[in-house]
């Protein structure tokens, strides 16, 4: 009698179950490994931890989102969690890597760093969050010009600016102003940065800048008081001494310039204007005032305002001929007496500031607006030019001036 023939196997039945057989055990041995790397440097060496670590790399490249998310949340609580499972982490996809990119304390500057370089806008929003950031990660982000991430920064209390990324800030907020009423109030702002960033930010921002950097200048007259004695006696000679002591004069208007004016003051030159004031009338009240032409002109077409209030002031103008000043360049007057209406605004910021004070912001708009730029020079001004890092005064003008993305 013929042996019985073994029962048939249904052969794609075997391979699935083979198939999910291996599913199982690898789920099993990604929990398993993300366990051992998990415990604590006095229950395995470091070795072996980082062996452990570069095979589950490998695994959960095929693993779920669900099983890269539990690995991610409790790497996060390590203080010493492997770099490589670290770092890889770090740069899935966001649902994975927000834990550890706002918490993980084993993360450091360099990993940041190079998440940053290599995630997108959710990756840098979850840094931007971490409750303390250096200041090479702050330039880092403020670089990537994302303006969600830029305000994320500016927020964040813990967050170390370099000077860097507040000129990068600044740079930034001519195109978005909102960044600007941040960059305002954060302490790494110097008074350079935020008076040349008056031009473009609103009328809070500008208020907040006034009462935060228009300061007096008293120490440093004192300090320099026989540098004009001596520049005098060179006959001023010497272009760049003349720049810098325009910055620390004391006096605000022209005595010269009054002396030679057919006007002969201020106020009637302004009086003079009460029909309109056109451009060559511009420049005789700026001479007048000790500024030069040049920034009369961007004080009397700013959209603002407000840096007419800074020039009457500056000068011991009177409320009056403000007002009158403010006529002839036909601003509108309507509800004058309101702080919501343009000249209400001005009056405001007038008001705010003490003679010393203005005179210190208009000196200084006047240095850094002229003295490092020659005739037909502001065309070709590029603020994001690397070489005016160390020349303040072109810098400011290039920002303010210089061509826009």
């Amino acid at each position: 009698m013929a042996d019985s023939l073994p029962p048939a196997v249904d052969l794609d039945e075997t391979l699935n179950l083979s198939f999910e057989q291996s599913l199982k055990s690898r789920v099993f041995l990604i929990q398993r490994l993300s366990d051992i790397v998990c415990w604590p440097a006095t229950r395995i060496p470091a070795h072996e931890r980082e062996l452990a670590a570069d095979v589950l790399v490998g695994l959960l490249r095929t693993a779920s989102t669900e099983l890269r998310a539990r690995c991610a949340s409790r790497l996060a609580l390590l203080a010493d969690a492997p770099k490589m499972l670290l770092r890889y982490l770090a740069r899935d996809e966001i649902s994975v890597a927000r834990e550890l990119l706002e918490t993980s304390p084993a993360l450091d500057d360099s990993d940041l760093l190079a998440t940053i370089r290599g995630g997108v806008a959710a990756h840098w929003l979850a840094i931007a969050a971490r409750r303390s950031l250096g200041p090479l990660v702050c330039e880092a982000l403020v670089g990537t010009g994302d303006v969600a991430v830029i305000q994320a920064v500016l927020r964040n209390q813990g967050a170390k600016l370099s000077h860097g990324a507040v000129d990068s800030a600044v740079l930034q907020s001519r195109d978005a102003p909102q960044i600007a009423g941040l960059v305002a109030k954060r302490l790494e702002t110097s008074p350079a940065q935020a008076l040349t960033m008056f031009w473009w930010a609103d009328h809070e921002t500008r208020v907040n800048i006034m009462r935060r950097f228009a300061v007096d200048r008293a120490v440093l007259c004192d300090e320099l008081a026989d540098l004009f004695r001596m520049a005098a006696v060179e006959k001023w000679a010497d272009p760049e001494t003349r720049k810098a002591i325009a910055l620390l004069e004391r006096r605000q208007r022209n005595r010269a310039a009054a002396d030679r004016s057919p006007f002969g003051s201020l106020e009637n030159a302004i009086a003079a204007g009460a029909q309109g004031i056109d451009r060559q009338l511009v420049e005789e009240i700026s001479h007048l005032s000790g500024i030069r032409p040049q920034t009369g002109h961007k004080i009397f077409t700013d959209r603002g305002g407000e840096g007419i209030a800074v020039l009457c002031k500056a000068t011991g103008l009177k409320r009056d001929s403000l007002r009158a000043l403010w006529n002839g360049l036909r601003r509108p007057m309507s509800d004058a007496d309101s702080p919501a209406s343009p000249f209400g605004r001005v009056m405001y910021v007038y008001d705010l500031l003490a003679t010393a004070k203005a005179q210190t912001v208009l000196r200084y708009w006047n240095w850094s607006l002229t003295s490092g730029v020659v005739a037909g020079d502001l065309d070709t001004l590029d603020p994001s030019d690397l070489e005016l890092e160390f020349m303040p005064a072109r810098r400011s003008a290039a920002l303010v001036f210089g061509r826009r993305n």
